[in-house]
């Protein structure tokens, strides 16, 4: 398609929509050019520091940190829905061994949404009860969706631990010491909002339409599936994870650079400088590639990521979260092809937020097109 801009009077279109504006929110904030994120007002890194995933869904949710008793309620709400319903895990039998893990996922949450109480409630009130309900089956449906890849059956849920720990547990059969834990708990936080990206976009448009949170939140999913949206975790991680030796890692980066290579987990639509969810994360995925004793895994990031960063960081070319986030996931021991599924699981959060804070005096999104025929 051509990029026609200025057709008609006060009528402009852009590839992709960029630089466009779909509305205003209160949820998230990105300075891309000082490479600044903030989620109701917290800088990504204090939240980093200082909270659980389960008090930044509320807070991405709700709009404040929970207090004391609220987060004990959110916790035990979130674990009172860890038995996502049967039937959703029953349909991974009947599905291809081709299929993409995310589409295994998506699947398996669409059965889920049948079981839904009252979806034809549309009320405000019925739409803030699904949150935890939709973060706990969501939960136990990725991991089951992963234990599958492994021809592995579920495991039963567990009542005593955190969200991060659960989701583990029920993916890989044993809880990681609290190091590791705490590790891809981070890689949930700085994952669980990005304003209104693609997937965030596309359940804000299904949520407008009168839909219940739990379509809002597959057609989020079916926007990830694309590879230039949720894929570059997994592709990035492929890149860097087969070289012996720096010397071999910083070679290859060389040769794509002269071919204009687009490397996954470089570069991106807002951030013209250094994605500061890639900066927070860097450290946490170092130290956990070394405990197990995956340093050359490291050694080869940091090579590609120097050699692209040397030649295209003038073009605002730099790593961003996609290319750190599936060394964490490696070291854990989920499967490669399956990295997308905790991206996703994470940045629910913020589709269900963006639709919730929409939905009260929002309208149908129904933007038109700019005719363009010959007749």
């Amino acid at each position: 398609m051509k990029d026609h801009s200025e057709i008609q009077p006060n009528q402009t279109y852009t590839l992709g929509l960029e630089h466009l504006v779909a509305g205003t929110t209160e949820i998230c904030k990105i300075d891309g050019t000082l490479g600044k994120l903030w989620y109701r007002g917290y800088s990504i890194e204090d939240i980093v520091d200082n909270l659980s995933f389960e008090e930044v869904a509320w807070l991405i949710l709700d709009g404040e940190l929970p207090r004391p008793p609220e987060l004990s309620r959110w916790r035990d709400e979130i674990s009172s829905w860890r038995n996502a319903p049967s039937e959703a895990i029953a349909v991974l039998h009947n599905l291809p061994d081709s299929a993409h893990p995310l589409a295994l996922f998506r699947t398996t949450m669409t059965v889920a949404s049948c079981y839904m109480p009252t979806p034809e409630d549309l009320s405000k009130e019925a739409q803030w009860r699904r949150p935890a309900r939709i973060l706990s089956w969501a939960s136990m449906l990725a991991a089951a969706s992963i234990r599958h890849l492994k021809k592995l059956p579920p495991l039963p849920p567990r009542q005593d631990l955190s969200f991060a720990e659960h989701f583990l547990w029920q993916s890989l059969g044993a809880v990681p010491d609290a190091e590791d834990v705490r590790a891809f708990e981070v890689s949930l936080l700085v994952q669980a909002e990005h304003e209104l990206h693609a997937a965030a976009f596309a359940s804000l448009v299904v949520a407008s339409t009168g839909a219940d949170l739990g379509g809002a939140v597959l057609a989020g999913m079916g926007a990830l599936s694309g590879k230039l949206h949720g894929g570059a975790n997994q592709e990035a991680f492929q890149n860097i994870t087969e070289f012996k030796e720096v010397r071999e890692a910083e070679n290859w980066a060389n040769e794509r650079l002269v071919k204009k290579y687009r490397f996954p987990g470089f570069g991106h639509r807002v951030y013209k400088t250094h994605d500061p969810r890639a900066k927070v994360l860097e450290p946490f995925a170092e130290s956990i590639l070394k405990r197990h004793g995956l340093a050359r895994i490291w050694d080869n990031y940091c090579a590609v990521k120097n050699c692209v960063e040397k030649q295209l960081g003038d073009k605002g070319i730099f790593a961003n979260v996609d290319a750190v986030t599936g060394m964490i996931y490696h070291a854990l021991g989920l499967p490669i092809e399956a990295f997308p599924i905790p991206f996703c699981l994470a940045i629910s959060t913020g589709w269900m937020a963006h639709a919730l804070e929409y939905i009260p005096d929002g309208k149908l999104i129904e933007p038109g097109a700019i005719y363009v025929g010959n007749r």
